[in-house]
């Protein structure tokens, strides 16, 4: 469904993202993981067309930025990292701008937003001032003008593109697996989710595919099994860990230790 194929980035004097190509089909929640500045954000604003890069980007086999742009909104959104506005928009008013690219009634975007409201439990926060909520509840708000955006409230949505740059950063436990999950819906539904994250439980709980960048290049891809071991992670993050499986899933988790030399500074 989508492709990246020899993608490169500079900013400025610097290279961020090296010739690198990946394809990710429908169904698939892939996370990306990385230390600081390894070009995951940059990554995904390349697949958004918000920067120039040297390469191809394909969606449904199209070149995405000679699709219609308005159409395009419809297929595919994205969560940035940071996305405070200044404005006094309502959280139910912004969810709501993900409607903008559909052709319908005002009754009919009331409806939707309503249900996406009612789906994320944001029921507490659809009258508050966006400019006044902490980080998180912000954060879920446009998770859920992320959801009204691709029509991902409706359990036949298929084809479409979310892209979520550290989605949990500012959630606590529950909120970060109610996103997560239902993100992880989303793309099981025929749908396909990129996300960047730090948390490697997360990531090990939630993706089906994980693409660990490394200063520009992928270092390694594959299922949580098989990137998330200490061979794969240590060189890349510099720090001790201990890595066993959950207790109820047959899945890694990781064990970090703190820094005690200066050989791991």
């Amino acid at each position: 469904m989508l492709e990246c194929n020899n993608i490169s980035i500079t900013r400025g004097n610097k290279r961020i993202i090296h010739d690198l190509s990946f394809a990710a089909q429908q169904g698939q929640f892939i996370v990306l993981l990385g230390e600081n500045g390894a070009g995951k954000s940059t990554l995904l604003s390349a697949i958004c067309d918000d920067l120039s890069y040297s390469g191809d980007v394909l969606f449904h086999d199209q070149r995405i930025h000679q699709l219609d742009p308005q159409q395009l909104a419809t297929k595919r959104a994205m969560l940035l990292q940071n996305n405070r506005v200044n404005f006094s928009f309502s959280a139910a008013e912004l969810i709501a701008m993900g409607r903008y690219p559909y052709h319908e009634t005002r009754s009919a975007q009331a409806e939707v937003v309503n249900e996406v409201i009612l789906q994320m439990s944001l029921e507490t926060l659809a009258d508050r001032d966006v400019t006044v909520l902490s980080g998180g509840e912000f954060q879920r708000v446009q998770f859920a003008r992320c959801i009204a955006q691709l029509d991902a409230h409706k359990p036949g949505t298929s084809g479409k593109l979310m892209l979520l740059d550290e989605p949990t950063s500012a959630l606590d436990l529950h909120h970060q697996h109610m996103t997560l999950s239902k993100a992880k819906s989303f793309a099981e539904q025929g749908n396909t989710v990129i996300a960047v994250l730090h948390d490697l439980n997360l990531a090990s709980l939630y993706a089906d595919r994980i693409l660990l960048l490394h200063h520009g290049v992928i270092y390694h891809d594959g299922k949580p099994q098989d990137v998330l071991r200490p061979e794969v992670l240590q060189p890349i993050y510099r720090a001790g860990m201990q890595i066993n499986l959950h207790p109820s899933f047959e899945i890694p988790m990781i064990f970090s230790e703190p820094l005690t030399g200066a050989s791991n500074a």
